[in-house]
């Protein structure tokens, strides 16, 4: 995320110097003086994107990291009598911090906190603004008032505390978090009707001579979406079939709402119709991730739409056609554009498991695939040797290699600057080569478990204690 990323820089980590001691008496005081901080120096942009975007876990890798290493792990809590756990505080903090820009936003309300902790509701929210001028606060105020909770105590209350019966606690917890949830429902459900604008929808039809009532099946699959499936569509998209009746400027409007929309969220496609994906522009979105030209048959043969699909995520090839995967060119291709997977397991790729030159891009790209090639690879010094040299990669192929490559000392030599080195499958030689032992003890010291297949010999002579 962009926001805040000048906070970011200014504090990286822990500060070094000594630790400031915190004063606060209580948890909600030492919350409440790090927003009031954090909100007077807040810049006016990133004052409106918390305001426009209050859903705290998106912050967690953000500005959370920020609170934590400007106001938490640089401070002393040596004297103070409530939990610190640097993850819940700076998730209270920015709670904190938006109860004091939004006015329905209360800390100390759960049914606030649940609603805000609602990705549905934050889009609905925003879309109220977009075609109101407003957020929806009269509404999210009546329903905050009509709910009522049963009495129940703070965790820090529960921790503190020897007289309190958790059973209880735990059950009143439980009894007022379904309360809150059914009555988010209800609000959600309100406020999609005002979102979506069905009577303004069924005009639009009107006016383009599209009868709304085969419009009806998609606007329920949209509902169902958003209530079932938890996904928020702009109801605006089941008019998308009919591109001539609305014309090219709505059309390229209501596309664009929902490529936006699949660039967050690209599973939605498997809950749309896919005949949305006719468009090619709305396939693209989509086809930039592996899954989706297995659901869109219409490309899987199409030269244009399988580059585009497999210069993305090479191992997207397993969906495209026979004529494809037939393709020596077109599996070097795929194998050049598959950096985040193995790709010889496909069983697309079999035919090409014993060509040397594709094995050995292959392993190049990713050194795990020495696992599926053909196995009279597993005797091969250059390959191994290759694939050992892309270290800090945990799928390590030490142990696939064969007997005489895993007695070989360069080999192992390399495997040592992994961060857990496999000297399980080490030659007995091996085991007791004093090279390799001192190699083991000056980059993982004497406490690395790998010690534990060394020779007797070697691990007295480096005082290894094995617990």
């Amino acid at each position: 995320m962009r926001i805040f990323r000048n906070e970011l820089n200014k504090s990286g980590g822990p500060m070094s110097k000594e630790r400031e001691k915190v004063k606060c008496k209580t948890e909600l005081e030492f919350i409440t003086e790090v927003a009031d901080d954090c909100v007077a120096n807040l810049k006016d942009k990133d004052r409106e994107h918390l305001i426009r975007n209050p859903y705290a876990i998106d912050y967690h890798f953000s500005y959370c990291l920020y609170i934590r290493n400007h106001y938490i792990h640089n401070r002393d809590f040596s004297d103070v009598d409530f939990w610190t756990e640097p993850d819940d505080l700076s998730s209270e903090i920015i709670r904190m911090i938006f109860a004091k820009l939004i006015p329905e936003y209360d800390y100390d309300n759960q049914f606030i906190e649940n609603l805000f902790d609602d990705k549905r509701f934050i889009q609905l929210r925003q879309e109220y603004r977009a075609i109101y001028g407003d957020y929806p606060v009269a509404m999210v105020e009546e329903y905050k008032e009509g709910i009522s909770f049963e009495p129940a105590l703070f965790m820090s209350e529960i921790s503190s505390s020897n007289n309190v019966d958790i059973d209880k606690e735990i059950e009143v917890s439980k009894k007022n978090h379904e309360k809150s949830c059914a009555h988010i429902e209800k609000l959600l459900k309100k406020l999609a009707e005002k979102v979506w604008r069905l009577d303004q929808l069924r005009q639009t039809a009107e006016e383009c001579g599209i009868d709304y009532e085969e419009l009806i099946p998609k606007i329920q699959e949209i509902q169902k979406i958003l209530f079932e499936d938890r996904e928020y569509i702009p109801v605006e998209v089941c008019l998308l079939p009919y591109k001539k009746a609305i014309g090219q400027k709505r059309y390229i409007e209501y596309r664009r709402r929902l490529s936006k929309l699949l660039e967050e969220h690209p599973r939605l496609m498997e809950k749309l119709d896919l005949s949305y994906f006719n468009d090619r522009v709305l396939a693209k979105v989509v086809l930039k991730y592996r899954w989706p030209l297995g659901l869109l048959p219409q490309y899987q043969d199409d030269e244009v739409m399988v580059r585009y699909s497999l210069s993305h995520s090479g191992e997207a090839i397993e969906f495209a056609s026979k004529r494809f995967q037939n393709d020596r060119e077109w599996a070097k291709f795929a194998i050049e554009h598959s950096a985040d997977g193995t790709i010889m397991y496909l069983d697309c790729m079999k035919p090409y498991r014993k060509d040397k030159e594709l094995v050995y891009l292959a392993c190049k790209v990713e050194r795990w695939n020495f696992v599926y090639v053909d196995k009279s690879y597993r005797d091969d010094f250059e390959l191994a040797k290759l694939c050992m040299e892309q270290v800090g990669n945990l799928n390590t192929i030490y142990e696939y290699m064969s007997a005489r490559l895993r007695g070989n000392k360069e080999l192992a030599m390399l495997d040592l600057q992994e961060d857990f080195p496999n000297t399980e499958y080490y030659s007995s030689k091996l085991r007791n080569d004093d090279e390799i032992a001192a190699t083991l003890f000056r980059i993982h010291g004497a406490d690395s478990w790998a010690w534990h297949y060394m020779s007797k010999r070697l691990k007295k002579k480096y005082k290894i204690e094995e617990r």
